[in-house]
Order: structure tokens, then C-alpha cells, then sequence
């Protein structure tokens, strides 16, 4: 008798475990259900008086043992739920991450879209060829400029303005001259490159000498 209701938990715990390793789909459902089950059964068993832990004068053994036994069946299988569900989730995260499909959606959302706004021919040229000098790169969803505020702000007036660089005989320098369209996307372009005020960088050197290097910036457009 002492070892009846012992045996009987682990049998019905090795039972759930063979039904949770065939239904693998249902795994965390079958284990969670089967823990919820033993646990509230047990309480209930105590509580309506069907198990006696303790005797009249002493305790009784087997239905401690019992009750033990089902209480930390209960808690393993619950652990044993989760652990499995977040193994299954694991692999099943690393399975889709080798999907091609997924990894070319991934690469797509950290490629540069230019807004409707600045999405011109000339644009897409000059940064092309901006990028391919070195001046700049793709940086996730954004652009690095890797050369000074001030010749960004060239390039970018040239590209979506038409400024344009006019030299001086009489002072011997080049000026930077606006172009014919007066808008420049300063918002648009601030978050393309992760740069603030480009616009005021540009309203700066309004019929001022271009910026140093500026020829660096002019060969792109040749």
C-alpha cells in the first residue's frame, strides 16, 4: 500500500510525457493541462478529506508521500512546458532567419528609400557615384556622410536646387550661387543622413565662397 500511490503518480507522469513527445504539437497544452490537473486534484483530495496526511495519532506516510510526489510532478511538468515551448520557439525563430525569403525582406528594410520628395534621377546618380568615391555610405536605413556639413549641403542645393558654383575673375574665387527652385527638403534630407540644420548650413553661405573641397563635390555632376 505504502508504494501504490507513489507508483501510480510516476506512472501517470510517464503516461503524460509519452502523450506530450507524440502530440508535439500540442506539447505545452498536454503538460500544462496534465500540471494543472494533478495540482488542483490534489488540493481538492486533501480538502474533501479523501487523503488523510495525517493520521490519528501519526502521520500517514503514503499519503504524504503521495501528495509530495504529485505536487512536484505537478511544478516539473509545468517547468518541462516551458522549457520545450521556448526551445520549439527557438528553433523555430533560427529556422525562418535561414529562410532566404526572410533574410532578403530583412536586408530590404535596412536598405536607403529615399521619400517621394527626394527621389529624382539626378539624386539617385549623385549619391551612387557620392558613395562610390567614398564620401559617403549606407548606414541601415540612413546615409553616413563622411565629409564636413557644409559640402553635404552643396552637394544636396545642386542636386534638388540647382545651385551651382560661380567663379570670380575680378576676386578669383568661386561663390556659391542659389539655383532657380528655392525649396530645399531640409527635414527630408536631415533625417536621410542623420544630420540637423542643413538647411541653415546652406542659407549660410548664400553668395559666400563655396566650400573647401568644393571640386570634389562638382566632379560628381560632370
Amino acid at each position: 500500500m505504502m508504494l501504490k500511490v507513489p507508483v501510480l503518480i510516476i506512472s501517470a507522469l510517464v503516461l503524460i510525457l509519452v502523450a506530450a513527445t507524440v502530440f508535439k504539437q500540442y506539447q505545452r497544452k498536454i503538460l500544462w493541462s496534465a500540471a494543472i490537473v494533478l495540482f488542483v486534484g490534489t488540493l481538492l483530495l486533501i480538502g474533501f478529506g479523501v487523503i488523510y496526511p495525517v493520521g490519528e495519532t501519526r502521520p500517514n506516510l503514503p499519503a504524504l508521500t503521495g501528495i509530495i510526489m504529485a505536487l512536484v510532478g505537478a511544478a516539473a511538468l509545468a517547468s518541462t512546458a516551458e522549457k520545450l515551448h521556448f526551445r520549439n520557439k527557438g528553433k523555430q525563430n533560427e529556422k525562418i532567419a535561414q529562410d532566404p525569403l526572410y533574410e532578403q525582406a530583412s536586408n530590404e528594410a535596412e536598405r536607403v528609400i529615399l521619400t517621394e520628395r527626394l527621389d529624382t534621377e539626378l539624386a539617385r546618380k549623385i549619391f551612387a557615384r557620392a558613395i562610390e568615391a567614398g564620401f559617403m555610405e549606407e548606414n541601415g536605413a540612413h546615409y553616413k556622410w563622411k565629409l564636413s556639413k557644409a559640402l553635404l549641403a552643396y552637394m544636396c542645393g545642386r542636386i534638388y536646387c540647382g545651385d551651382k558654383s560661380e567663379y570670380s575673375d575680378s576676386d578669383e574665387k568661386s561663390f556659391w550661387k542659389y539655383g532657380s527652385s528655392g525649396f530645399f527638403p531640409d527635414t527630408e534630407l536631415s533625417t536621410l543622413f542623420g544630420q540637423s540644420e542643413l538647411g541653415q548650413s546652406r542659407q549660410n553661405r548664400k553668395d559666400l565662397t563655396v566650400p573647401q573641397k568644393s571640386h570634389k563635390i562638382d566632379k560628381l555632376f560632370e
